[in-house]
C-alpha cells in the first residue's frame, strides 16, 4: 500500500511538472491546389500530418516527395493555458531547427494559429517545429526564436513588425 501512495505521489509531480511546459499541436498540410496567402484552401488536404511542438524540444516531421504537391500549409493549436505565453510556432526545413526558418506562425491572442497557403518553398527531407515562447523558452532573443542565437533573425515570410 505504501509503494502505490508514493507512486502515486510521483506521478501526480510528474504530470503537474509537464503541465507547466507549454505545448501546440501543429497540422502540416501538403495541398494540390490552393491560393497563395489565403487562410484556408477548399477542401481536405492530399497529406496532413500532426506534431507537438514545445520551447524546448525540436519536433519534426517528412516533407512528402510526392510531384503532385505544389503548395503547404500550417496550423497550430494550443494545447496548455502556458502556451498563451509564447508568440507562435518557428518552422524549419530540417530535421533539427538550425539555421534560418522558413516561416513563422503566430498566435495572435487566440488559441488557434491559421497559417497561409505557401508555394511549394521546401525541400525534399524534413520540416521541424519550435515554440517561441517569451520568457526565455525559445522565444525572441531565447535559443531557436527569430532574433535567437542560432541567427535566425531574419527569413522568409518573416515581418519584424510580429517580433
Amino acid at each position: 500500500m505504501h509503494f502505490s501512495k508514493t507512486l502515486a505521489s510521483v506521478a501526480a509531480l510528474a504530470l503537474s511538472a509537464q503541465a507547466a511546459l507549454p505545448v501546440a499541436s501543429v497540422e502540416f498540410n501538403s495541398w494540390e491546389e490552393c491560393d497563395v496567402g489565403s487562410p484556408e484552401a477548399p477542401g481536405e488536404p492530399k497529406f496532413k500530418v500532426a506534431v507537438t511542438a514545445t520551447p524546448v524540444t525540436c519536433d519534426k516531421t517528412t516533407v512528402n516527395p510526392d510531384w503532385s504537391i505544389d503548395y503547404y500549409s500550417f496550423n497550430a493549436h494550443l494545447d496548455t493555458k502556458d502556451a498563451m505565453h509564447c508568440s507562435g510556432v518557428t518552422v524549419w526545413n530540417n530535421e533539427d531547427c538550425s539555421g534560418n526558418p522558413i516561416y513563422f506562425l503566430p498566435f495572435e491572442g487566440g488559441p488557434v494559429a491559421q497559417g497561409q497557403c505557401l508555394p511549394d518553398i521546401l525541400d525534399p527531407g524534413f520540416v521541424s517545429f519550435k515554440m517561441d515562447c517569451f520568457g526565455g523558452l525559445g522565444g525572441p532573443g531565447g535559443p531557436g526564436g527569430p532574433g535567437g542565437p542560432d541567427g535566425s533573425e531574419d527569413y522568409e515570410g518573416s515581418d519584424d513588425s510580429d517580433i
